[in-house]
């Protein structure tokens, strides 16, 4: 403890020595050093923040907070709905604030009736059941990655006895996208039927599907018009040109060079669904289709009725027994035949989206010539293909596309000089994978560079101002030097020396002593 009390003392003094400008850069040096080694700790000692929850309501964003505050987790607000804390506490905070049931999200779900009251009508029942089904709904649409917030409206009718009086019910999502999303047919139509699946005697028909802009994504009451296209027709048409122009440009570009080529398909589509029933007849092609035949014989001499019934029973007896004793015989024959007609039935539908006109734009960059200009320099001049060429090319697009002189295809192809090409612009050069990766680590870098900077123009000349310092201090109290011209009278030792040569060595052993003594004739001599 002495030897530091000491040292501080000899530091003191000798900083009372310095002049006024040598204690100004002393100062500023310290706090220099002091202020560099507080922002490396602080660097290398910072906690890392990761957003834990983004995008949240106010009750949730509260709830969550008094979470944090009651696990004692450290956090940081990172905006007006998000909230971030430790990266090494993210996961093991998230099943924390899971385990609570955070974030609820919008609305309210089926907890509402976690809690139930004495008392409570069955209107009331049925609007909270509503209104747990609408949160519902809501929270498990917003777990769609391109939904930022959901609200779901129900308009659920009283069943009625008589079904003619029965009323459909209906629904309306409300959807708010995150910036820059967009959501597909197949995403519209699965909340569609999410909703309908989760409602009773809810038709897909009856929902409708719309953002915050005002754009209905999805509806189908049939008030649209009859020319607008669907936002799934949409995407099948520009699907399809876009299958056809990627066609042609990797054909073409085998041929004629990659970048050279530029290819441009517009498709015409019916989406009109058309059904055909069709009865046709051949009166020609007759067939039997079944026949029948019957034959009947009959002989024998049974008598046969004959005569007034109303006569007496007797009369003319003899003549009718020998008459009925004459043999007599029957023969009779029926045939039906019934013919079929030949009979062809056919039903015909014609699916929507087939192709009614296709129009395809295609150019090509023409070879080019080196030819000297008028200043001697050599340029690049556009030359063109052959008319031949241009026609084998189209060809190959017709073949390529599906062409169909029928339906009024056109195809056509020419022979343009990019521009690109024909200024000398070079593609662009891929960055280096040394500057990629002085890129990704340059914070790292500057963290190092700035202590090698501070270690060397900071700790470094502290260390040799107080051993310097130091040096002055135990020379302060070392036995004054010899008067004036005493150092003639030494004795001499056995190696025998110049007065030079012994005054530099007497310098170099004691510096500070010899720089006193300098001071001291320069004293005597002003």
């Amino acid at each position: 403890m002495e030897k530091l009390k000491l040292l501080f003392t000899k530091a003191r003094e000798s900083f009372d020595q310095l002049s006024l400008p040598q204690k100004i850069l002393s100062i500023g040096s310290a706090l220099l050093l002091a202020g560099s080694l507080t922002y490396l700790a602080y660097v290398f000692n910072r906690v890392d923040y990761a957003p834990l929850l983004s995008d949240l309501s106010e009750a949730d964003l509260a709830a969550v907070v008094n979470v944090l505050k009651e696990k004692k987790i450290p956090y940081k607000l990172t905006g007006s709905h998000a909230v971030a804390v430790p990266k090494e506490k993210l996961y093991e905070t998230r099943l924390v604030l899971a385990s609570e049931g955070l974030p609820k999200g919008s609305g309210v779900g089926f907890e509402i009736f976690d809690q139930q009251r004495l008392g409570s009508t069955e209107f009331v029942q049925q609007i909270n059941y509503q209104r747990a089904l609408q949160g519902e709904l809501g929270r498990t649409i917003s777990q769609l990655e391109e939904v930022q917030e959901c609200r779901v409206h129900l308009t659920l009718p009283e069943e009625s006895l008589f079904v003619e009086d029965q009323k459909p019910p209906r629904a309306s999502v409300f959807l708010k996208l995150k910036p820059g999303a967009k959501l597909g047919s197949k995403q519209l139509q699965a909340v569609a039927h999410l909703v309908s699946s989760a409602v009773k005697g809810l038709d897909p028909e009856n929902v409708t599907i719309m953002s915050t802009d005002g754009k209905v994504f999805f509806k189908k009451d049939g008030t649209a018009e009859a020319q607008e296209m669907s936002p799934a027709q949409w995407e099948l048409k520009n699907r399809l040109e876009e299958d056809l122009r990627s066609k042609v440009e990797g054909m073409l570009a085998r041929v004629v060079g990659m970048d050279k080529v530029v290819a441009q398909v517009s498709v015409d589509l019916d989406f009109s669904r058309i059904q055909i029933a069709e009865d046709i007849y051949d009166p020609d092609s007759a067939v039997v289709r079944s026949q029948q035949r019957t034959l009947e014989n009959s002989q024998g001499t049974a008598p046969q009725p004959r005569g007034n019934p109303d006569a007496p029973i007797n009369i003319e007896g003899k003549v009718l027994e020998a008459e009925d004793k004459q043999q007599k015989s029957f023969n009779r024959q029926k045939e039906t035949v019934n013919y079929e007609i030949n009979r062809v039935n056919r039903q015909i539908v014609r699916s929507p989206g087939t192709i009614k006109k296709l129009s395809v734009a295609v150019i090509v960059d023409g070879p080019y010539q080196i030819q000297a200009s008028q200043n001697g320099a050599e340029e690049k001049v556009f030359v063109g293909r052959s008319p031949q060429e241009l026609k084998t090319l189209e060809e190959l697009v017709k073949k390529a596309v599906g062409f169909d002189d029928g339906r009024g295809d056109q195809v056509t192809v020419s022979s343009v000089a990019f521009a690109a090409e024909h200024e000398g612009t070079s593609p662009p050069v891929p960055e280096n994978k040394y500057v990629a990766l002085l890129r990704k680590h340059q914070q790292l870098l500057l963290n190092v560079l700035l202590t090698v900077l501070v270690f060397l123009f900071v700790v470094r000349p502290f260390m040799k101002r107080f051993q310097k310092m130091g040096e002055e201090a135990t020379a302060s109290q070392a036995p004054p030097a010899l008067p004036q011209g005493a150092a003639e009278e030494l004795l001499e030792g056995p190696t025998v020396l110049s007065l030079r040569d012994r005054v530099m060595a007497l310098v170099q052993e004691n510096p500070v002593q010899a720089a006193q003594i300098i001071r001291s004739w320069m004293r005597e001599e002003a």
